[in-house]
C-alpha cells in the first residue's frame, strides 16, 4: 500500500511537473505592432493644433479598443483597467509628440539619432553651445523616460508580463526607425549609426 501511495505521488509530481513547462505563454505581437503604428504614426504625422482639434480622437482609439485585456481580474473589473490603462497610454503618447515637436531640429541637423532599442541618443554636437547641450541632453534624457513607460504601459494593457518587456521594445524601436523620415540618423542592429 505504501508503495502504490509513493507511485501515485511520483506519478503526480511528474505529471505537474510536465504541465508547468508545457505552459506556453502567448506574445500578442500583431497587437504590440498595431500599437506602434498607431501610435508612432500619430507622433510622427500630426501638428499641434491637429492634434488639439480631435481631441485625442485618433487611430489610437481604435487601437485602444483592440488591446483590452481578454481576462478580467477578480477585484478589478475589465472597464477600470481598459480606462486606466487607456489614459495612460494617451498621456505618455502625447508627452511625446510635445517632446517630438521640439526635437524635430536636432533630428534634422543630425545631433540626435534613434537607438536601435526605440530610443534617443545625443550623435553629434554640432552647431550646438554648453547651454543649448545641456538642454538637449535634458530632453532626450526625458523623452527616454516617456519611452520607457509607453512601452511598459503598452506590455501592462496587453498583460504581457515583464520578462516579455524587450519584445515590445523591440517592436516599438523598428516602428519609430521605419516611419522615420529620411536624413534622419538611425543605429543599425550593429551599432553603427546611418543616415536613412
Amino acid at each position: 500500500m505504501l508503495k502504490k501511495t509513493a507511485q501515485v505521488l511520483t506519478l503526480f509530481s511528474l505529471l505537474s511537473f510536465v504541465a508547468c513547462v508545457t505552459v506556453n505563454i502567448y506574445f500578442p505581437a500583431a497587437k504590440v505592432e498595431r500599437a506602434a503604428e498607431d501610435i508612432v504614426e500619430d507622433v510622427y504625422g500630426t501638428d499641434a493644433e491637429q492634434q488639439d482639434n480631435k481631441d485625442d480622437q485618433s487611430a489610437l482609439e481604435t487601437f485602444l479598443a483592440l488591446i483590452a485585456p481578454q481576462a478580467a481580474h477578480a477585484q478589478v473589473s475589465k472597464a477600470e483597467i481598459d480606462k486606466k490603462s487607456n489614459s495612460a497610454i494617451r498621456g505618455l503618447k502625447k508627452a511625446i509628440g510635445a517632446d517630438h515637436k521640439k526635437l524635430v531640429p536636432y533630428y534634422r541637423a543630425g545631433n540626435i539619432g534613434i537607438t536601435k532599442d526605440g530610443y534617443l541618443q545625443i550623435i553629434s554636437k554640432d552647431g550646438l553651445n554648453i547651454k543649448d547641450t545641456a538642454a538637449l541632453r535634458r530632453l532626450v534624457a526625458q523623452d527616454n523616460d516617456i519611452r520607457d513607460q509607453l512601452y511598459t504601459e503598452v506590455a501592462a494593457s496587453m498583460n504581457i508580463p515583464g520578462s516579455e518587456i524587450e519584445k515590445v521594445k523591440a517592436i516599438f524601436a523598428e516602428e519609430w526607425q521605419e516611419r522615420a523620415p529620411s536624413g534622419w540618423f538611425i543605429q543599425s542592429k550593429s551599432g553603427k549609426w546611418v543616415k536613412k
